[in-house]
């Protein structure tokens, strides 16, 4: 039987964004070597600026993903492949191996996903032509700059059709509108049980079934156009879509999920059910924002670094 001569690297990286990233700059602290798989699809396609991370504000998620590369490419221990990963399997011998979409294979000792996540978006026409662009996921990151905004929408559907969530989502709105109107899409049952809660000042219901979603007469701004022919004007509207776990890999190792259809990874080292994988960023948590991705991507680091063997790399690289 041939030897596999394929060169056999510390750890597989599927996914070159925040997470796999903070994954690698962790190993190669220990002089482990990495290979990273990116496509180059991050969720973030949008252009949004990067928020809540010091020192990166109001720059593009790119330019932070490219500081993270051209460190890890002068260490000489980290190999960038950009392509996509088609298959992953985990061999007899407890070896990963990745095969590429040309065909090319890869293997490693261990193996991270950090492939993110992919955005789910609502039944409702209009709403991805205006996600980001006047339909905010998040407040956190959009609502300083939509400050003093007279009216705001939140969009209580999918993952948002439920009390707790409409009015935690609807009050973070609020910080940055005059009044905020919670759409219930003709949930009839949610708009009463959140007319029957403590809402707030400033805060009201409507359920009437949307049939489209369109820009205004202001420059952001977004008409809702309801099935009865009625209309009303928000400066933005508020919702945070659904979202699934990217890529076919969960099906093919086997891996467990959490309650929310994310890769179970228990911090601190992110392990999956699965010996030998971990998992970090967008893919393995409900909190997906770049923090937690890097955070994640470093806890996952140190895990697989302690299950890995020394490194034979001599000197400084």
């Amino acid at each position: 039987m041939t030897k596999d001569k394929t060169p056999l690297v510390d750890a597989l990286i599927v996914g070159g964004s925040h997470a796999g990233l903070s994954a690698a700059l962790t190993l190669y602290r220990a002089l482990h070597t990495t290979v990273i798989f990116d496509d180059n699809k991050p969720r973030n396609h949008y252009g949004t600026a990067v928020r809540h991370t010091s020192t990166w504000e109001g720059k593009t998620p790119d330019e932070m993903r490219e500081a993270s590369r051209k460190e890890l490419l002068s260490t000489g221990l980290t190999t960038f492949v950009d392509r996509s990963v088609e298959t992953l399997v985990k061999t007899d011998d407890g070896i990963f191996e990745a095969t590429d979409d040309t065909g090319a294979k890869w293997r490693g000792r261990k193996l991270l996903l950090a492939t993110g996540s992919t955005d789910v978006f609502p039944d409702i026409d209009g709403y991805q032509d205006l996600y980001t662009r006047g339909i905010y996921p998040c407040m956190f990151q959009f609502g300083y700059e939509l400050r003093g905004s007279s009216s705001a929408g939140l969009l209580a559907v999918d993952g948002l059709a439920q009390p707790m969530f409409a009015t935690m989502l609807a009050r973070d709105a609020a910080k940055s509108a005059d009044e905020v109107t919670i759409y219930t899409n003709g949930n009839g049952t949610l708009a009463a049980e959140l007319s029957a809660s403590q809402l707030g000042s400033g805060v009201f219901v409507d359920d009437r079934p949307i049939a489209r979603l369109s820009r205004g007469a202001g420059a952001l701004s977004i008409l809702i156009t309801f099935t009865d022919g009625t209309w009303k004007t928000e400066d933005f509207v508020h919702h945070r879509p659904l979202t699934r776990v990217a890529g076919r890999f969960v099906e093919q190792l086997g891996l467990a999920l959490s309650e929310t259809g994310d890769i179970l990874a228990p911090l601190p080292f992110c392990r999956t059910s699965v010996e030998g994988v971990y998992a970090a960023g967008d893919c393995a948590s409900l909190m997906k924002i770049i923090p937690n991705a890097v955070v994640t991507g470093a806890y996952a680091g140190c895990g697989m670094s302690r299950e890995l063997p020394k490194s034979e790399v001599k000197g400084v690289v």
